[in-house]
């Protein structure tokens, strides 16, 4: 149960799979905001693709909401940043549900964690990439001290500080590196209406 939450991100592992960090890969002032990820957007290639929809949120935020299977959602809070001239979404749960039946200490001890998806291209597909966890693996193997971050059942979580966390991302852009080749969703639908504050 110690990765629970850090780590059922299972809709969110659109195209690899995806490494959390404790702390936000974004500052207050690296996030922007752009019109054209609003809307519903499909994976491409599957028999049951999943669904990702954009909505306007709070505070220069999205509110994301990722259905697989038609029948499993999450939904995320999330925000567009820019590091440079590259763009990136970090996501992070925005309510977490937990078995009726577990002891509530356990649900206490639950940390949600952020993750983070390189954005390449808008139009006319949105084209998003996460991290790729075998080379990271790999590269920390030889390379313990390059950021902080610590293992569960072979799993890594970020433990860095936001700016660490940014320094390691832009020294890894490079193809092969910190990003895998990602993949394209398509276009579904036009904007859809922003969310209303308390609804």
């Amino acid at each position: 149960m110690k990765k629970s939450i850090l780590l059922t991100f299972a809709a969110v592992a659109l195209l690899c799979s995806c490494v959390p960090s404790v702390n936000p890969f974004y500052t207050d002032k690296d996030v922007v905001t752009d019109s054209r990820l609003l809307g519903v957007w499909q994976e491409t290639g599957k028999d049951q693709p999943e669904l990702w929809k954009f909505e306007s949120g709070e505070t220069n935020a999205y509110k994301v909401t990722i259905t697989e299977n038609a029948d499993k959602t999450g939904v995320f809070t999330s925000h567009l940043f820019k590091l440079g001239d590259k763009y990136f979404l970090d996501l992070i749960p925005a309510e977490c549900n937990y078995a009726t039946n577990q002891a509530g200490l356990i649900s206490v001890a639950m940390i949600p964690g952020h993750l983070l998806l390189r954005v390449s291209q808008f139009e006319p597909n949105l084209h998003l990439a996460c991290m790729d966890a075998d080379w990271l693996k790999k590269f920390l193997a030889k390379n313990p001290q390059a950021i902080a971050h610590r293992q569960d059942d072979g799993d890594i979580i970020f433990t860095a500080e936001t700016r660490d966390l940014q320094k390691f991302i832009l020294q890894h852009l490079g193809k092969g590196e910190l990003f895998s080749e990602g993949g394209d969703l398509v276009r579904r639908t036009n904007i859809v209406p922003a969310v209303v504050p308390g609804k």
